[in-house]
């Protein structure tokens, strides 16, 4: 993992992020005084093959937290029986990591997702677990298996790291949801009294009243930022990442960024084609998922 030619790949990719977000910072500039000519054009409601994109984007990101999480969980496992932390390691991965993954599974069931393809889908408690136990675990026990004779506490740290950054992308944008709530334009295109466009710096005010006036579901009030846009722009670190479980995938790490890359775009672009988002929406999620990662491959390089 501390090898010249990793090293060297961490330092490109940290330069890659950090164009990528000077190049969102520009898109988000010009999308704050140009979404709403932006937004009619490429608004196609309930365009099916963008639905598709969006649900596996956001899919990939919840398979790679249950993929490092199940990698994570090896290593607490494989710890000596006589270290006396290894239990409480061993219960704080598999409790956090729990959490996780049922939070992403209700994720993927949103009506964003696969509640927007399948009509019988809910983001339940029922859907989520069922979700979890078939979308999610299985793919944690393929990180489990892949690590299982590996104790590293380098790896271990590095898995950390990886999980650690998904976790704070995902606060990020969350957290900025809630004190910005924007009407998405495919809510704004139907012309609802009260509710019009506007910029993410103007918010609704009185989003409850307007959402128990006309029946709205309150998810159409979350446009900015783009978390898909964020969670999917994330795939510059995340698919890379794979290197830290299979040391024979680190000579293909340049292609696995582009790839990670090529997936960010195609469901930043799905976003404003179902209307769920603005040009400055998905251009916040890609700017904060860019420093998110430049922040850490600057952290590997430290860690190793």
């Amino acid at each position: 993992m501390n090898d010249e030619k990793t090293l060297k790949f961490n330092k490109t990719a940290g330069i890659i992020s950090i164009v990528m977000a000077c190049i969102f910072a520009v898109t988000f500039v010009i999308g704050t005084f140009t979404d709403h000519k932006i937004a009619p054009v490429l608004f196609s409601d309930m365009n099916m093959g963008a639905l598709i994109v969006s649900t596996v984007g956001i899919y990939i990101f919840c398979a790679f937290y249950a993929f490092f999480f199940g990698a994570l969980f090896s290593q607490a496992v494989n710890l000596p029986k006589e270290n006396k932390k290894r239990t409480g390691y061993i219960i704080a991965v598999t409790v956090i990591g729990l959490i996780a993954l049922l939070i992403c599974g209700g994720s993927v069931l949103d009506i964003n997702n696969l509640g927007g393809i399948f009509p019988a889908v809910h983001r339940d408690v029922p859907q989520m677990i069922i979700m979890l136990i078939v979308g999610l675990i299985p793919i944690s026990a393929i990180g489990f298996l892949a690590c299982k004779k590996r104790s590293d506490a380098l790896l271990a740290k590095h898995l950390i790291l990886v999980l650690s950054a998904m976790t704070v992308s995902f606060l990020l944008y969350e957290l900025v949801k809630v004190g910005l709530p924007r009407p998405r334009y495919r809510l704004v295109s139907k012309n609802y009294e009260g509710i019009d466009f506007r910029r993410w710096y103007n918010p609704i005010k009185n989003k409850a009243e307007l959402i128990a006036k006309h029946g709205i579901n309150k998810d159409d009030f979350k446009s900015f930022p783009s978390g898909h846009t964020s969670n999917s722009i994330m795939n510059i670190t995340l698919f890379p990442a794979l290197g830290l479980v299979y040391p024979s995938l680190r000579k293909r790490s340049m292609l696995l960024l582009a790839l990670g890359l090529c997936v960010g775009i195609s469901v930043l672009l799905s976003r404003m084609i179902l209307g769920a988002h603005f040009l400055s929406d998905v251009s916040c999620g890609g700017f904060t998922a860019s420093v998110v990662s430049a922040v850490y491959y600057r952290l590997y390089k430290k860690i190793s």
